[in-house]
């Protein structure tokens, strides 16, 4: 997993978090896994279809969360 950012900046508006929140984890890409922490308002707007601004902020295919949590969920359970 490589984190494109840190906690103390948002990957999106490049703002501070706001007093009493944290910024929230964004997969930017699932294959290879790709994080970036970002304002949870910021987050509405990446993920909204209507608003282009941080369309950059997705660089995944549809389904790829799936088979990532998917992936995920079976090596947890082949783990001793």
């Amino acid at each position: 997993m490589m984190n494109l950012n840190n906690n103390k900046f948002c990957l999106a508006c490049f703002g501070k978090p706001e007093k009493d929140f944290v910024l929230i984890k964004h997969h930017v890409k699932y294959f290879p896994e790709e994080i970036g922490y970002v304002h949870y308002k910021c987050h509405e707007i990446i993920h909204n279809p209507d608003d282009p601004r941080f369309k950059h902020l997705i660089q995944f295919q549809e389904g790829d969360s799936r088979k990532f949590y998917e992936l995920k969920k079976k090596m947890i359970a082949e783990s001793p």
